[in-house]
């Protein structure tokens, strides 16, 4: 059985890349920068903390806008349980 290499590959839109051959010295694709295991690594760990920060920050904006709503409706005169269930939006427990 033929020994499997690792290679790592960063492209000129930040994308990555992780190939795994046999081939111990293949053609990047078209493109690619070869990068080590640690940059690579580092880079995949910087990707995900923005791509986890970009999800936070979405979901703090719809709670934001469903919280919006939740006080609009409370101060049109509606219950807080009905406002709740039309917004979408549950205010902490007091």
């Amino acid at each position: 059985m033929a020994e499997l290499h690792t290679f790592y590959y960063e492209f000129p839109d930040g994308r990555l890349g992780k190939v795994e051959t046999t081939d111990p010295a293949p053609a990047p694709p078209d493109g690619a920068t070869v990068i080590d295991e640690a940059t690579y690594n580092v880079k995949l760990a910087q990707w995900q903390a923005a791509q986890d920060q970009q999800q936070a920050d979405t979901v703090a904006a719809e709670t934001a806008k469903k919280k919006d709503a939740y006080d609009a409706l409370v101060a049109a005169g509606f219950t807080p349980a009905v406002a709740s269930t039309l917004s979408g939006y549950t205010p902490p427990a007091a």
